[in-house]
């Protein structure tokens, strides 16, 4: 497994560092992919919660993904995060997505003012620079997917903050068109496997520093 030596020295640093580092009981917004549900995140919220972390504090937003396009979720998790953060003394959220949740948490960051809502954005196996994959499937959440639509031309390689990704994905193919930002590669491990794998929750944790 390859890894970002620098970046994990970074991280390592925000760790320890007060500020931009992830505060404990800081809000976490979970983003399904295409045809999922908040469902998906069982796994890692689960050794999010048994870490300490308040319950509470974690929240998965749900979305059509089989009929809205994303930038149409895009507006809906805007909505979401308003929500989210009236009810935690209007504090920044940290956003966790999978698969085609991280191209809805782009068009909320880039399109919806969401940077100014967002300290830290971690996406997993999503499809920043399109996948063949999503010829394979007709919505308008599909046609964003793929790769030079007109809903990735417009974003414009913006709203990328963290990205993980597996060289083995299967789903994101090619492979490499999940990294946006700062980058790194996780465990050689399938595309769902990402949201259940104790190695991926590490560096998950870890890039929300």
């Amino acid at each position: 497994m390859k890894t970002n030596a620098k970046w994990i020295a970074a991280a390592a640093l925000a760790a320890c560092s007060v500020g931009p580092a992830m505060a404990q009981g800081e809000p976490v917004v979970f983003v399904h992919g295409y045809g999922g549900n908040s469902g998906n995140f069982s796994s890692i919220m689960s050794r999010m919660t048994a870490s300490g972390y308040p319950a509470g504090k974690l929240y998965g937003f749900n979305y059509n993904s089989l009929l809205v396009s994303d930038t149409a979720s895009g507006r809906e998790l805007a909505s979401y995060v308003r929500n989210v953060r009236a009810q935690n003394g209007n504090a920044k959220v940290a956003i966790v997505a999978h698969s085609n949740g991280g191209l809805v948490t782009r068009s909320f960051l880039v399109n919806e003012g969401g940077q100014a809502a967002t300290r830290r954005f971690v996406s997993l196996g999503s499809p920043h620079s399109g996948t063949t994959s999503a010829w394979a499937c007709f919505s308008p959440a599909c046609f964003d997917m793929r790769a030079g639509s007109l809903f990735l031309l417009a974003l414009a390689g913006r709203g990328c903050d963290r990205s993980l990704w597996s060289p083995v994905d299967g789903v994101i193919l090619p492979a490499a068109s999940a990294r946006c930002g700062s980058s790194t590669q996780v465990a050689s491990v399938d595309h769902l496997t990402l949201l259940t794998n104790q190695s991926v929750y590490n560096s998950v944790r870890a890039a929300l520093q």
